[in-house]
């Protein structure tokens, strides 16, 4: 059951890169297509991780290793599965089959999830079990910092979402509730690391009021 639910959450991301890297747009500095597709992983990820895993302590509970593990595996596949998506809907050779896609489709969830998810995991643990102390300005500072180290070049997204979907996950554990509210703002964060700060640091500026 959790792999399944990581596996459509993965398909979904994996559908929507598709989408974006042939039909997204070009906003400024800022590239939806093409590569600028890998952003749809980089922002969704995080999000489903911290659903995922908040999703399996709620429904097994005390026992909720080996399913948040499936969970994790699933979204690895899924994300995965952008490569023979590709190959299959816009095949770029005659080179371009199936069997050639499957490098591919284990490298992105090796690239975008594996990591991602043993930070989150880390920092879900440290909440969990007491190691951080209970204020709310602790998970403030961590959803800060993990927003500040998406912002690093390359690898700063997957940094950084990890720390912030373990955050967010530990955050709704503590506060034993407030999921809803507390994954719009992952989306939110997510969305400023990915593609706010980009546009801004390449130029795009900020929208000005006119008056």
């Amino acid at each position: 059951m959790a792999f399944v639910a990581g596996l459509v959450w993965g398909l979904f991301i994996a559908g929507l890169q598709v989408a974006s890297e042939h039909y997204g747009p070009a906003l400024g500095p800022i590239a939806l297509n093409g590569n600028g597709a890998l952003g749809v992983p980089a922002t969704l990820i995080p999000l489903a991780i911290f659903w995922g895993w908040t999703w399996v302590a709620n429904r097994w509970s005390g026992r909720s290793l080996i399913p948040g593990i499936a969970f994790v595996a699933g979204v690895w596949l899924g994300t995965g599965a952008v490569a023979p998506l590709d190959v299959l809907l816009y095949p770029q050779g005659p080179d371009a089959t199936l069997a050639s896609s499957v490098p591919g489709l284990l490298l992105s969830g090796a690239i975008f999830v594996l990591p991602l998810a043993l930070i989150a995991a880390g920092v879900y643990w440290a909440l969990r079990s007491d190691r951080l102390p209970a204020a709310g300005l602790i998970v403030l500072l961590l959803y800060v910092i993990g927003l500040a180290l998406s912002i690093v070049p390359l690898l700063g997204p997957i940094i950084g979402g990890g720390v912030i979907a373990g955050t967010a996950a530990g955050h709704v554990w503590r506060r034993a509730g407030g999921r809803m509210m507390i994954g719009i703002f992952v989306l939110l964060l997510m969305l400023i690391a990915v593609y706010g700060v980009p546009y801004v640091l390449g130029g795009g500026g900020l929208p000005r009021l006119s008056g």
